[in-house]
C-alpha cells in the first residue's frame, strides 16, 4: 500500500511539473478582473491591470477562462482578454488557440483549488457554497472551431459580459507611464 502511494505522490508532483512548464507568458488588454473560478459570480481574487504581463496555466476546453497567475495571486480570467506577443504581433488567446502556445486544456474543481490558492482570504470561510456551484457556460461564447483559425472567428455576435467593453479589435501594449516620465527628465536635464 505504501508503494502505490508513493507512485501516486511521483506521479502527481509529475504531472504538476508538465503544467507548469507549459505555462505561456502574456498579457491583458484591459483592467480585467481575476477570480476565483471559471464565472463572474465567483468572488474577484484581484484586478489586473491593461497591459500587466500575466502567466497562463492552461484554459477550459472551450478556451471561455483561463487560469492565471499575476502579483502573487492565482485565478480565472475571461480568454478574449489575454494576448501573447505571437510572430511579431499581439493575438487574442481565441485567435491563436492552445495548441499553437502549447497551453494545456484543465479542468477547474473548486474544492482542490481553492485549498491550494485560497486558504486565508476573506470569502474562503463561504467555501461549501462555491464546491457546490457549477460554472455555468458562458452566454454567447461557442467553443473555437478545430483545426487552423480566422482571426477574429469570435467576434461576430460576441457580446462581453454586463458592465464590459468588449476586448480591442487589436491591442498594442504602452510602455509604463513611469519610465516614461523619467525619460522625459532625463531629456530636460541635457537641455
Amino acid at each position: 500500500m505504501r508503494r502505490l502511494t508513493l507512485i501516486g505522490a511521483i506521479v502527481g508532483v509529475v504531472f504538476s511539473g508538465v503544467a507548469a512548464a507549459h505555462a505561456a507568458p502574456g498579457y491583458s488588454t484591459a483592467n480585467v478582473n481575476m477570480r476565483a473560478g471559471p464565472d463572474t459570480d465567483f468572488p474577484r481574487v484581484d484586478l489586473i491591470p491593461e497591459g500587466e504581463p500575466v502567466d497562463i496555466r492552461g484554459c477550459l476546453a472551450d478556451e471561455s477562462w483561463c487560469d492565471v497567475v499575476w502579483g502573487g495571486s492565482r485565478g480565472w480570467v475571461i480568454s478574449e482578454y489575454l494576448v501573447f506577443d505571437y510572430r511579431g504581433r499581439y493575438m487574442p488567446l481565441p485567435d491563436i488557440g492552445l495548441a499553437a502556445i502549447r497551453l494545456p486544456v484543465i479542468r477547474f474543481a473548486a474544492n482542490d483549488y481553492w485549498g491550494r490558492h485560497y486558504v486565508g482570504r476573506p470569502w474562503y470561510n463561504d467555501r461549501n457554497r462555491w464546491y457546490a456551484f457549477k460554472p455555468r457556460p458562458r452566454p454567447g461564447w461557442r467553443a473555437p472551431p478545430p483545426g487552423a483559425r480566422n482571426p477574429g472567428w469570435w467576434r461576430s455576435g460576441y457580446k462581453p459580459y454586463a458592465g464590459m467593453r468588449p476586448p480591442p479589435d487589436r491591442w498594442e501594449r504602452r510602455q509604463d507611464r513611469r519610465h516614461d516620465r523619467r525619460d522625459d527628465r532625463r531629456d530636460d536635464r541635457r537641455r
